[in-house]
């Protein structure tokens, strides 16, 4: 094979992370007409220093993007840092140690671990995914059951509102997204913390007597649990105007592909909406949507929730 030829060495600017520093690029003129690029670090220009900033943080980012970016060797780090080979070997050891980076043994460069980095990336989809699903589901129960349709997760001991489809009724129920609703009272909270360990829910509520919203609100633990109780056999929960008077809410729990239950969606309407009369057909079209939602998060079929609720 025709070896590459060397032409004269230009230089370009190479950002890695809020760095600029200069690298010289050996172009290589291959037989086959193709370029190939090496870069080597010669010079950095370090910006002014944010007081802010954890700088021993952030050369480790700067050194894990230089990686991934296609392998790092600790002088070409110490280099670009501006600090000693011996302060950038630490660098990089330091996230071999915690599995973001590999060595490899032919070249001594340290490279991205593919299998760490899938994790994280595995992770972060799984959060952004499943919210982007559930929500496709809030506009079918809405037009199930006519009412505001209201998507919820756990979070600091308290319901917070992340998705919502709006009713079409001049008289709507709404809640505003990122507004929180305690768990003991709202549908939302309940149809989650039916589905926890009893540790995690004497974790989660208050240890005195369950903050009072409306005269319908249960305020103590023992008909609480009787009524999550009631959740687990019929597979939704009820807000009987226990959060705001004459607002009505049902939701059941949402699972993801390991079984756990991750959020809740259901519906709020008026009270004399949402009555006795159709309380059954709305719960029925809840648990069904919650069902499905589950099912398109890849949950176990046989959760048990919609047992008790025909469709």
């Amino acid at each position: 094979m025709e070896r590459p030829t060397l032409d004269k060495p230009t230089k370009i600017r190479y950002s890695v992370a809020q760095y600029k520093h200069t690298v010289r690029i050996m172009q290589h003129t291959c037989g086959s007409g193709r370029t190939a690029l090496t870069a080597q670090p010669t010079s950095v220009k370090m910006p002014k220093q944010n007081p802010n900033l954890v700088q021993s943080l952030e050369r480790g980012l700067i050194a894990l993007e230089m990686a991934v970016d296609g392998g790092v060797k600790p002088s070409d780090l110490a280099k670009v840092l501006g600090v000693d080979r011996s302060t950038a070997y630490r660098l990089l050891y330091t996230l071999v140690v915690k599995g973001y980076l590999n060595q490899n043994p032919s070249t001594h460069e340290f490279v991205a671990n593919p299998a760490k980095l899938f994790e994280l990336n595995s992770k972060v989809h799984e959060q952004m995914d499943w919210l982007s699903v559930a929500s496709r589901f809030l506009n079918v129960l809405r037009d199930k059951t006519g009412e505001t349709a209201n998507l919820g997760v756990l979070h600091d001991g308290e319901i917070v509102y992340v998705g919502q489809q709006r009713a079409q009724e001049t008289v709507i129920v709404n809640h505003s997204l990122g507004a929180r609703r305690p768990l003991h009272c709202s549908a939302l909270g309940k149809a989650i913390i039916a589905f926890l360990s009893p540790a995690e829910v004497d974790r989660l509520l208050p240890r005195d007597k369950l903050p009072m919203r409306t005269p319908r609100t249960i305020t103590d633990r023992e008909t609480l649990k009787l009524d999550l109780d009631r959740v687990r056999e019929s597979g939704y929960a009820i807000d009987d105007e226990e959060t705001i008077e004459g607002v009505r809410c049902i939701a059941a729990p949402i699972l993801d592909h390991s079984g756990q239950v991750i959020a809740a969606i259901g519906i709020s309407g008026p009270a004399t909406r949402v009555t006795a009369g159709t309380l059954p057909i709305i719960a029925a079209a809840v648990v069904e949507v919650a069902r499905q939602t589950s099912t398109a998060l890849g949950a176990p079929k046989s959760d048990g929730r919609e047992s008790k609720v025909m469709v």
